[in-house]
């Protein structure tokens, strides 16, 4: 295996792709839980075990407290240099073409396909017509699906630029510990306060904002840091210790809020409002949000800074397989329905099939010149 050159950055293409991977696992797993929301959900929680119900409950809530936010990080650090190389006007129009575009066919395309062939929603009404109901009732505004990110990532770039016509960036010459406990904390704290409105399960256009605070200050952090070239600094050997610390500290808070927070009584006060357990959550997801990735985009640079075949494979097609994945996820689902498993052995076994179908189909659309370029 031969690494990258430097300036490829192999290490955050190899963090990404597992990030996409994970989304799939996430959507899988709220399909056989029944916790979270997703088109097309087949279990329930009352139907899991106590063991599946803590497995999914604890790995669901984890990888939401991190995955999303580290892709925005990655995607910060890349929009910096696109930024310096491009300029404002080139930017915007870039970003507008690999962002922009694919969010707009999977909202009229994608998604219809999903809600009115695969799910076949609204089966008196043909496809078409469904469209046109879609259309003239404004449902499309919520129909980005996991493309929210997109989205999001959309705006914060515009936001970015404007900022940048009246502010220079902030200028920082190194990163301590104790600057990532204090960013840890300040976003716990956000994070809490925001959900006193915008409690967890609650969402706007398909935006959950109950979130969005752990993703600004990585999307910012990412920002700083590329535009200071501290990414080396950042993802030096010494800070692997925040995965061990998002760990050893991170579960006991979790079990106690989940245990002492009523959790096992049915009460979800760690979702919102002015609850002890709604400040402890928020701070043991930013915990893992700012610590946990850095510690794993630090392991990823020291141990899997590499590039061969299957990373390629992976990297290159990573976009196509978050492009897709939800329509293949479902028709996969939906194909197996009948299937009586044990619904953890159900979410292992759809995970294997719909990857590999996503990494397939991906490969093999992008052969197709218009959306290899698109979906790069």
């Amino acid at each position: 295996m031969s690494e990258l050159p430097k300036t490829r950055l192999a290490y955050l293409d190899n963090v990404r792709a597992l990030v996409v991977f994970l989304v799939i696992t996430m959507h899988v797993a709220v399909t056989y839980s029944g916790m979270g929301d997703w088109y097309y959900k087949e279990g329930t929680e009352e139907a899991l075990s106590i063991f599946e119900l803590v497995f999914f409950a604890y790995y669901q809530s984890f990888l939401q407290a991190w995955f999303m936010g580290i892709l925005f990080f990655i995607a910060a650090i890349f929009a910096a240099k696109a930024y310096k190389k491009y300029g404002p006007g080139k930017f915007i129009r870039e970003r507008l073409f690999r962002l922009g575009l694919p969010l707009l066919i999977y909202i009229f395309i994608i998604s219809p396909i999903i809600l009115f062939i695969i799910m076949d929603i609204n089966p008196d009404e043909s496809f078409f017509r469904n469209c046109y109901i879609a259309f003239v009732n404004f449902w499309w505004i919520e129909a980005t699906g996991p493309l929210w990110f997109v989205e999001a990532l959309l705006i914060f770039c515009l936001i970015y630029v404007l900022i940048k016509k009246f502010f220079k960036g902030i200028v920082i010459k190194n990163i301590k510990t104790i600057n990532i406990f204090v960013v840890i904390l300040f976003t716990g704290i956000v994070a809490f306060l925001v959900r006193l409105v915008f409690p967890i399960g609650t969402s706007i256009q398909n935006l959950q904002i109950c979130y969005f605070p752990s993703y600004i200050v990585l999307f910012i952090a990412g920002i700083v840091i590329s535009e200071n070239n501290l990414l080396d600094t950042l993802t030096d050997e010494k800070n692997i210790k925040w995965i061990k610390l998002s760990i050893l500290i991170g579960v006991p808070i979790w079990i106690f809020t989940v245990v002492a927070g009523g959790a096992l009584d049915g009460h979800t006060y760690f979702n919102g409002g002015f609850h002890w357990q709604s400040l402890a959550f928020a701070l043991w997801e930013s915990l893992n949000a700012i610590g946990f990735s850095i510690g794993l985009i630090a392991l990823f640079r020291k141990r899997v800074n590499i590039s061969n075949w299957f990373s390629n494979l992976l990297r290159d097609n990573s976009f196509g397989i978050y492009f897709f994945h939800s329509a293949i996820l479902i028709s996969i689902s939906l194909l197996l329905k009948d299937l009586v498993l044990l619904p953890i052995l159900k979410f292992l076994l759809i995970v294997i099939i719909t990857y590999i179908a996503c990494v397939v189909f991906t490969f093999l659309i992008r052969k197709i010149k218009p959306i290899g370029i698109l979906l790069k």
